[in-house]
């Protein structure tokens, strides 16, 4: 559980106690706006003009705090007041230094998780501070596409008014960008070629402003890459929306009802969110020294044999943990291979729906399993039974209706998903290449378990990139070799798992006409009734999923949405104001 989200529940404790017990709160200090301009420049680094305004009557400092920065850094921190006063910049911050002594003067105070920008107050009364920092490597390379996932502004006291513009020599559009926008009941839109986010009204205590941002085109020339795509992160994101939204929801509603008992449910809080974190930590994969990223595509030999032991369900695991294919093309390439081993053993087989030829390229056909009997594996077992439900009676599958099905159930496709990692690793286990080991984790030393993950796997991850690099390669290379057909349905099938099944299906028809004439896996079969079936259903699915969860969210403008909570996991603001 998240600093914030505690932070955030022991506010809203606060202010419910606060008002059964009639007790009224009055901040001397108050801050009536904030406006920040970000710039981006060519190598995704933030230049940062922040305006504040503000009524003072008591305190010494400002400060702005930062946490979880990853790859970023803050520097180039400078202050001047409404006078054009610029501060001068001290190298060691004090924040127990006095009023005069931290008058006119500014600094970063380093802290073990952060560090927080301070200012001296310097006098009372109206106030207006410009700041300005850099923020080093705010754009991010994830795995399929740049994007920025940041806490902008996160306060400790409230602000009247907010406003946070981001922009870059390049317009920002619906056409090149997504945008959203968490923690706050504002909106975030798109306003003459730049992303607005606005408050709208007081920024609580309790809100923050975390942006999410995905570049559609590789825009900066940055080197600060991350392990994750950018797909997952943002499922991140609207899953800690969703979750916090009904925890909060949930915690207010029992301090309302037993309301006397504040300390007995603080306690039990606690205690949820301690063993909340052991279970997060207990589930948590350790790729050790090794991580998991791997050699460049042309550092990898290539590699004729087929890896995993042939094991299509661990091969799929090892290529999504070590990022061997997109996620996009993992995804449907798993169902993709599953329904290609049906066919090669004869469970399942192609038929017309309509009269005259078989036509893949308008969906005319279906799957026919009508003759398969329940797998014994238990996720081709479940693959099975989504299968056979979305085709009815007749179990006769068509394209369409296999996609319509989906997106109606997608909620039984993403658990499907979810059952491979954990079939493939109890398996991997059992093997001992996945191991439990014993760590502390914590400052009070609590030992929790972890999974280590062996080095084994990650070759296992080389081999699926050098068969993928051999069989995109083969049809160039000067001298052919000749397989048996059994291994070139095993290379269909392994190149439906990597997503590149349409052009190695290419290559076998060229170079080996005959292959459609003696296996039951053709090249049209493979590369365009399977796969484009898969996709529907994985695309309908995934597409259901986003709309639900954006449904559940007020949108805030054109071409992007604000959410009241999430967000919670990104690095970045985290506190200040003045004291």
């Amino acid at each position: 559980m998240s600093k914030k989200l505690l932070k955030r529940i022991f506010l809203n404790l606060t202010i419910i106690l606060s008002f059964f017990l009639s007790i009224l709160t009055v901040k001397a200090n108050e801050i009536n706006n904030i406006d920040m301009n970000i710039y981006l420049d060519k190598n995704g680094n933030a230049n940062i003009v922040e305006t504040w305004e503000a009524h003072l009557t008591e305190g010494t400092e400002g400060y702005r705090s930062f946490s979880k920065l990853g790859n970023s850094t803050i520097t180039n921190f400078q202050v001047t007041d409404e006078n054009n006063q610029k501060y001068t910049s001290i190298p060691s911050w004090n924040v127990d230094a006095n009023f005069d002594n931290k008058a006119y003067k500014s600094g970063i105070n380093y802290e073990k998780d952060g560090l927080e920008l301070c200012w001296g107050i310097s006098k009372y009364g109206y106030r207006k501070y410009k700041l300005t920092y850099n923020i080093n490597n705010l754009v991010t390379n994830y795995q399929d596409t740049q994007g920025i996932y940041f806490n902008f502004l996160n306060l400790n006291e409230p602000v009247e008014n907010a406003k946070i513009t981001i922009y870059t020599d390049t317009s920002l559009s619906s056409s090149n960008a997504k945008i959203w926008a968490f923690g706050y009941r504002g909106e975030i839109t798109f306003q003459d070629g730049k992303i607005i986010m606005n408050s709208n009204g007081t920024l609580k205590t309790s809100e923050y402003m975390v942006g999410l941002i995905k570049f559609s085109d590789k825009i900066f020339n940055t080197s600060n890459t991350s392990l994750k795509t950018f797909d997952e992160i943002y499922k991140e994101a609207l899953k800690s929306a969703k979750k916090e939204k009904i925890f909060v929801f949930f915690i207010i509603s029992i301090v309302l009802i037993a309301f006397l008992l504040p300390i007995i449910i603080i306690i039990f809080i606690i205690k949820s969110i301690k063993k909340m974190a052991l279970i997060s930590w207990s589930q948590t994969l350790d790729f050790g020294p090794v991580g998991t990223t791997l050699p460049k595509l042309s550092e990898i030999n290539y590699w004729r044999d087929i890896p995993c032991n042939k094991d299509i369900l661990e091969a799929y695991w090892v290529c999504l943990k070590y990022n061997v294919s997109a996620v996009d093309s993992l995804k449907p390439g798993i169902i993709g291979a599953i329904l290609l081993k049906w066919i090669r053993n004869k469970c399942i087989t192609v038929s017309k729906t309509k009269e005259g030829l078989l036509n893949f390229k308008d969906n005319n056909y279906a799957l026919d399993f009508s003759k398969m009997s329940r797998p014994t594996n238990k996720i081709e077992a479940e693959l099975y039974d989504i299968i056979t439900t979305a085709a009815g009676e007749n179990k006769l599958l068509e394209p369409q209706e296999f996609a319509k099905w989906s997106k109606k159930n997608y909620q039984k496709i993403i658990k499907w998903y979810e059952n491979i990692n954990k079939v493939v690793e109890e398996e991997l286990e059992n093997r001992g290449l996945i191991t439990i080991k014993n760590k502390k984790v914590t400052k009070k030393e609590i030992s929790v378990n972890i999974r280590e993950v062996n080095p084994k796997l990650k070759e296992e991850a080389i081999k699926m990139q050098g068969l993928k690099k051999f069989l995109l390669d083969f049809s160039s290379m000067p001298e052919k070799e000749y397989f048996e057909v059994h291994i070139w349905e095993d290379y269909l099938i392994f190149a439906m798992i990597l997503g590149i099944a349409t052009k190695v299906a290419e290559q076998f028809s060229k170079l080996y006409p005959k292959f459609n004439e003696i296996s039951l896996l053709t090249t049209d079969i493979a590369t365009i009734a399977v796969y484009n079936m898969a996709e529907a259903c994985y695309q309908s699915s995934f597409e259901a999923y986003e709309s639900m969860c954006e449904s559940n969210y007020n949108f805030g403008g054109s071409g992007g949405s604000s959410f009241s909570d999430g967000g919670s996991s990104s690095g970045g603001s985290d506190g200040g104001g003045f004291r």
